[in-house]
């Protein structure tokens, strides 16, 4: 297995969140299908937010220096792991395939940049 360096993993973590965040933003319906969301117009807007920050913060980590793209990596972490902590304790009105796969594929953001921060 070949090692991957700090740059190349964060690139790749943030060229996920910008095409996460895309697709939530400009596709909420097939976003909010993929994970078992029920329809509503309050929840299309909220995927909408939510997709612009993720693409967002992934446009600011390409763009950033080494300083830089080590804060933004840190705020990348914590942002998912209280993504995911949220997700994985909503309610049971929440079905359990969003439950499910919306903390998991935050997990595994969280995992993927705190790797990062702690390679450094």
């Amino acid at each position: 297995m070949t090692d991957i360096d700090d740059d190349t993993l964060r690139e790749g973590l943030s060229w996920g969140a910008i095409g996460f965040g895309a697709l939530a933003t400009l596709a909420p319906r097939v976003f909010g299908g993929v994970y078992g969301l029920k329809e509503s117009p309050e929840l299309l807007v909220m995927t909408r937010l939510w997709g612009t920050r993720t693409a967002v913060l992934g446009l600011a980590l390409l763009g950033a220096d080494a300083d830089e793209g080590r804060k933004l990596t840190q705020l990348a972490t914590a942002m998912n792991v209280a993504d995911a902590l949220i997700v994985a304790g909503a309610g049971s009105g929440v079905n359990k395939r969003s439950r499910v796969l919306g903390s998991l594929s935050s997990a595994a953001f969280a995992v993927g940049f705190g790797s990062v921060l702690g390679r450094s």
